[in-house]
């Protein structure tokens, strides 16, 4: 008898086991894992950065574990809608454009626009000087609409990801990059050798979200719903101070 009721004790907490694993939820994070420091892939091939640390605190938060899917930034509005996403992060900009396709989150980080020109480039000082030149954004982004509206004689080259930009930048092949700041800040920190600088910052006060489907009101909730929690337990303060070294401006 002992016997069979250590058998059926075995039993039981396998299937407790089991069952308490099905319990665990998944959530299909889409991003463009080409923007540090907010994400990107690092030496060991992992997905990284301050979205992807947000987002799994955020996750957490709610009881979920984050399954990554890498995609390029211009693809990943069509691919949430599609179902493809449950959600995605990754420096996106909260627009009336964007906000008519998906719907956001409480915003997470706040930021502007920069021009970066190479280091001994003494003739682009402001938008103005930009009219006719060749500038260089990321497909998709927000930089990219700033430019063609300030490039209006000139040519406005776009990219896959920001470090191709720098990188045509760096050997003269475009005169400036239009991106947002503390990405570009980020990059020249950690290229040097790379004889580039921010020339100027232009104000746009744009505010990043996380997206979901529109219509998705249950998961909306449950995310901005972790954000909070995590701003009033300091742990967002926390990541913020992990990857940009000061505390969080707003």
């Amino acid at each position: 008898m002992k016997k069979i009721l250590a058998v059926l004790l075995v039993v039981g907490l396998l299937v407790a086991g089991c069952t308490a694993k099905k319990t665990v939820q998944t959530l299909t994070v889409g991003t463009s894992a080409d923007f540090p420091p907010f994400e990107f892939v690092d030496e060991q091939g992992k997905i990284t950065g301050f979205d992807v640390e947000l987002m799994n605190a955020v996750a957490e938060k709610m009881g979920y574990e984050v399954k990554w899917e890498n995609a390029d930034f211009a693809g990943l509005i069509a691919s949430l809608q599609t179902g493809k996403y449950d959600a995605v992060i990754s420096g996106m900009t909260i627009t009336d454009e964007r906000k008519k396709e998906v719907d956001f989150s409480d915003p997470y980080f706040r930021s502007d626009q920069s021009v970066a020109v190479q280091a001994g480039n003494t003739s682009i000082t402001k938008q103005e000087d930009l009219v006719d030149k060749q500038v260089g954004v990321q497909l998709g982004t927000t930089g990219e609409l700033l430019a063609r509206e300030i490039v209006t004689k000139g040519k406005v080259y776009t990219y896959d990801n920001p470090d191709q930009a720098f990188l045509d930048l760096n050997t003269g092949r475009i005169d400036a990059v239009i991106n947002d700041l503390p990405v570009t800040g980020y990059f020249l920190v950690q290229n040097p050798d790379l004889a580039l600088k921010i020339a100027f910052v232009i104000n746009t006060d744009e505010y990043y979200g996380i997206a979901v489907q529109k219509g998705n009101t249950e998961l909306l909730n449950k995310i901005n719903k972790a954000i909070k929690e995590l701003r009033d337990e300091g742990k967002y303060a926390e990541i913020y101070k992990k990857w940009f070294s000061v505390e969080p401006t707003w």
